[in-house]
């Protein structure tokens, strides 16, 4: 073990980030018949210097590396087509690089488990910027939706429809739940009417579990069920 730590750890960056895209292209020919038919160890390598040496050669050779991946689950996340207006697709690529140089820590990386480990965070933050775009398309959309129907609002008190419609309904439910969690399912299903497969895919820092949703959406309906204002609405 010890030599091979050393043979890895003495190679070159250039020949490492070779073996590296060597390795990734068979990864991805991989078939059922040889799913190990990669060796992982190359490009763990040129993490493990980036991350743990602060190697910024390596973060460069990653950058090219693994460009191309992070692309595609940029124009896989369900939200893209939303958040391109105002991202074009390499300032997403660029964030989501940034937000994991930032954010993947060595400690993170010694309990990685491995390449696949590594790649899971990585995508997680290209899922995070995105996320993050788009829900600060739709805070734009709302602030301006508010905007353009205050303006006529009548003087007296608005009804449920109207205040949901302004921003200040949710906000009500954001001050009185019992959790982030349950607001977030509220939220998220009643406003941005997303299904808890959805819900599941934009929160994965909260979320681990699609039964977790449906448990929070349960216990929402139950914690309102006695506020006529907010339970016609659940």
């Amino acid at each position: 073990m010890s030599n091979e730590i050393d043979y890895l750890h003495n190679m070159s960056l250039v020949d490492l980030a070779q073996k590296c895209a060597q390795e990734t292209v068979r990864y991805y020919r991989a078939t059922s018949d040889d799913p190990e038919g990669h060796d992982p160890r190359y490009c763990l390598e040129l993490f493990r210097r980036a991350i743990e040496s602060h190697d910024e050669d390596a973060w460069n050779a990653i950058f090219t590396q693994y460009q191309s991946q992070v692309e595609k689950w940029v124009y896989g996340h369900i939200h893209f087509q939303e958040v391109i207006s105002n991202d074009e697709p390499q300032d997403i690529i660029v964030q989501a690089f940034e937000r994991f140089w930032k954010s993947y820590t060595a400690d993170k990386f010694a309990l990685s488990g491995g390449l696949k480990g590594v790649l899971s965070y990585l995508k997680m933050c290209v899922n995070g910027v995105i996320t993050d775009a788009w829900r600060k398309l739709c805070r734009q959309k709302l602030e301006q939706q508010t905007e353009d129907e205050t303006q006529d609002l009548p003087e007296e008190k608005p009804t449920p429809e109207k205040l949901l419609q302004l921003g200040e309904f949710w906000q009500y439910i954001k001050q009185h739940s019992r959790t982030q969690e349950e607001y977030v399912v509220v939220y998220a299903s009643f406003v941005l009417n997303l299904s808890p497969r959805q819900i599941l895919a934009e929160y994965p820092d909260l979320f681990t579990d699609i039964k977790q949703i449906y448990q929070h959406k349960a216990n929402a309906k139950s914690h309102w069920e006695d506020d006529p204002y907010i339970h016609e609405f659940l």
